[in-house]
């Protein structure tokens, strides 16, 4: 459903209206709607050439999505709701995909999402990330509670055999939420991308500005100071 819903698109800035796209899940028509006289079924065609770039998401583990996505030289971004021993099964499933092609997968096409939160102090860092007003609990319970019910919350699971009653909102954000001074969240982000291997873009995912001066420092801190520390780190790794 996804990819005939992409490739549908591309087929509406391809063609010319009235469009008339019959698909196994989607059936697009302005045949019926059309009023050429005020552009009523027209859908402006890209200025870029022939499309801009496309970017998918990706979140099932091992995911097929994405390999059909890189065959198709669409870009994968990896969700921030994953654990990182999900995110690392992503890229070599582009990998698949690019091959199957003739093309090479470069790492720095690779944008994986991630929820980070930095303050100048720990306790300011931790009360924002995970206290009771944290806008990271409030995001991370809803999906938690969704998943849930929809029984899908294996998403969050390190154990597959543990029960959903045992998944608690704590364990979580512990999981998924990386906070804390800009050295420690370095750390922690150096860490994680030697778990999931090496992308090409960090994606700031992301929350209610529950206090705009907070949010707002974050970024300043992760631009200006966290990620220059990471490059230092890897710069020594590699070295």
């Amino acid at each position: 459903m996804f990819v005939e819903g992409i490739d549908a698109v591309l087929k509406i800035w391809e063609g010319r209206p009235p469009y008339a796209i019959e698909g196994r899940f989607w059936k697009i028509t302005t045949q019926r709607t059309m009023m050429e006289g005020i552009g009523q079924g027209f859908v402006a065609k890209p200025l870029q050439k022939p499309h801009p770039p496309i970017m998918v998401t990706v979140v099932a583990p091992h995911s097929k999505g994405v390999t059909e996505a890189a065959a198709r030289g669409w870009l994968p971004i990896s969700a921030n709701f994953l654990l990182p021993k999900w995110v690392a099964t992503h890229w070599p499933k582009y990998v698949e995909g690019r091959e199957r092609v003739g093309a090479v997968a470069d790492p720095n096409d690779w944008r994986v999402a991630k929820s980070v939160f930095v303050a100048n102090d720990l306790a300011t860092a931790r009360e924002y990330a995970l206290g009771p007003k944290s806008p990271y609990r409030f995001y991370y319970n809803q999906l938690l509670t969704k998943m849930k019910a929809n029984r899908r919350a294996a998403l969050f699971k390190a154990d597959p055999n543990m029960s959903d009653d045992d998944l608690t909102i704590e364990g979580v954000l512990d999981d998924l939420v990386i906070w804390g001074t800009p050295d420690k969240v370095a750390d922690e982000l150096v860490q994680f991308q030697e778990t999931v291997g090496q992308f090409g873009t960090l994606l700031y995912a992301g929350k209610d500005w529950l206090d705009p001066a907070l949010a707002r420092r974050s970024m300043i801190l992760l631009a200006e100071r966290v990620i220059p520390k990471m490059r230092t780190s890897r710069s020594d790794a590699a070295a």
